[in-house]
């Protein structure tokens, strides 16, 4: 695979993790195929405003990688959410049988 980003000294670079939902200036970004004999037809995000102005470093990011960052961003995401589940079970438990032994006596 290429590089996912087009780099220019007039402007900072800004890395986007996961699917894109905007362009660093702002704009709205929309999906193009690409024509290059290297990436024929891959699909790629792109800033709706840098068609028109080649020489700034809008938004630029390969679909199906921001596909895999977003499946591993969720995927983390996922193991956070059953730890904290299987945290609270666990108190929840102690609680409970912290409760049953104070009944019982």
């Amino acid at each position: 695979m290429t590089s996912s980003s087009i780099s220019s000294a007039r402007f900072p670079r800004i890395s986007t993790h996961g699917m894109p939902t905007r362009c660093w200036c702002g704009e709205g970004i929309t999906t193009f195929g690409s024509s290059t004999a290297e990436n024929r037809y891959r699909r790629f995000y792109r800033c709706e405003i840098a068609r028109d102005r080649k020489t700034e470093n809008h938004l630029f990011k390969w679909v199906d990688e921001a596909l895999i960052e977003e499946i591993r961003m969720v995927d983390a995401k996922h193991e956070r959410v059953a730890q904290g589940i299987t945290n609270f079970e666990e108190r929840v438990m102690e609680k409970v049988k912290s409760e049953m032994v104070r009944v019982e006596h």
